[in-house]
């Protein structure tokens, strides 16, 4: 009897095997299929990202559809007839919005165990979405003199072709305007809806005067310019751009100067053949209008106070001016209130009997201590306050045109954020050709 039941236990345990054998057979060979499934899948979703992403790259290109990009970008991405998939895959497209781009894929893969279970064709499929981060954009753009006719209609077309990329997003990203000559002007203030705005500020710049880069490029720091994000949480930020455009060198910087125990805001300029004197007075921010009340000569240099408080009296009635300046960019060998910096001689400064006042002789071979000083001084500006919006974390990319008077290439290198960002040309008719490639190269780095 015993026998009996251990032979029929034998033949249950070798039933029982042979079934789990076929179970376990047909699951790893299941696994192997889930494994394809998936490699498929991975291959898809590689794909639909980078349809996605060059999508949304283009999502303000006006010479490609966005849509058409992305299911291009897809099909390149997908290599065909991995993991054991069965013919092209299929894919589309869709603007979900103004910033927002969706690609989808499908794609068959064959079964091989599975049909174990009646499996013998699994369709695959994946999605991705990109996102056009919003952006804010300062465009600081000279008007100077040097600019006038065909290099300023040149670059008037250039910056409309600029904001024509950002037309169709303009209700998300804000853009500004800054123009420069002497005087400085926040033509259009950082803002969304900016093309009508951009456009008519655009279209009425005019060319005259002298260069002042340094408050320029300081007043996009202003309240007029970029966002200051600090404190904020870091899904509040925008990526921040500040395309800067000079076709020359700097030659005039803002400061506070001292008259008569009064402070003013103003312009100082220098002048001549090789920026070696200083002009006879100094100028309003905005306007670039000499100030008439008073009139100001600051190249009689000293303490800035009364005739009778002053330090300065060499001179009888001669009143002195101070600048701030020089506390932060020190001239060499000189004090920072020391009187007639610009005066080598007495012979120098002359008595005018029908103004009666002293002045000084305006003659182009007097060298100075403070000839050259503006100029420098302009320019380091400029590129310290660059420097203070690239610690921000702005992007900046630097154009130069290379006019009459030239320019700078490593003072626009100092002011870029990169050697890529810097771009010069001596043809003012490839300025269109510049400010579109920047306006790609800015929605490229614009995705997530």
């Amino acid at each position: 009897m015993q026998t009996t039941i251990l032979n029929n236990q034998k033949g249950a345990v070798a039933v029982l095997f042979w079934i789990m054998l076929v179970i376990i057979i047909a699951f790893a060979g299941l696994a192997v299929d889930v494994g394809a499934w998936f490699v498929a899948r991975a291959e898809l979703s590689k794909s639909v990202d980078a349809g996605a992403l060059a999508g949304a790259k283009n999502i303000s290109n006006p010479f490609a559809p966005a849509v058409d990009v992305a299911k291009e970008f897809a099909r390149e991405n997908f290599r065909e007839g991995s993991a054991w998939t069965i013919g092209a895959p299929t894919f589309n497209a869709s603007k979900l919005d103004n910033t927002r781009i969706s690609v989808g894929g499908s794609v068959n893969t064959e079964s091989y165990f599975a049909r174990v279970f009646g499996v013998n064709v699994v369709l695959v499929n994946n999605s991705a979405i990109a996102k056009k981060n919003a952006v804010e954009i300062m465009l600081v753009l000279d008007r100077s003199g040097s600019m006038e006719g065909d290099p300023m209609d040149d670059l008037k077309d250039a910056s409309l072709s600029f904001i024509s990329f950002f037309e169709d997003t303009q209700a998300e990203d804000r853009l500004g305007l800054i123009s420069f000559a002497k005087g400085v002007t926040v033509d259009v203030s950082l803002r969304n809806n900016f093309v009508s705005a951009m456009t008519n500020a655009i279209d009425d710049m005019e060319a005259g005067g002298y260069t002042n880069a340094e408050d320029a490029i300081d007043r996009a720091d202003g309240p007029s310019g970029f966002t200051d994000f600090s404190g904020l949480p870091g899904d509040q930020w925008r990526q921040q751009y500040l395309i800067f455009f000079s076709d020359g060198n700097p030659n005039t910087f803002r400061g506070r100067f001292k008259y008569k125990g009064v402070d003013y805001d103003a312009v100082v300029n220098g002048t001549g053949n090789f920026c070696d004197e200083v002009d006879t007075r100094l100028a309003n921010p905005d306007t670039g209008n000499n100030l008439s009340n008073p009139s100001i000569d600051p190249r009689l240099t000293g303490d800035g106070n009364t005739f009778a408080a002053s330090a300065c009296r060499q001179y009888p009635e001669l009143l002195t001016t101070r600048w701030y300046v020089f506390e932060d960019y020190p001239l060499a060998g000189h004090g920072t209130q020391d009187c007639f910096i610009a005066v080598e001689t007495g012979q120098d400064i002359q008595y005018d009997d029908e103004d009666d006042e002293w002045y000084v002789r305006n003659s182009a071979h007097i060298q100075t201590p403070l000839s050259g000083y503006v100029c420098t001084t302009a320019k380091q500006m400029a590129v310290d306050h660059a420097q203070e919006l690239k610690d921000r974390g702005v992007i900046i990319y630097a154009v130069g045109f290379i006019g009459s008077g030239g320019v700078n290439e490593e003072y626009l290198a100092d002011i870029a954020s990169g050697p890529d960002l810097v771009y010069v040309t001596p043809d003012s008719g490839e300025l269109q050709t510049i400010f579109n490639k920047i306006a790609k190269d800015i929605k490229l780095r614009l995705v997530q």
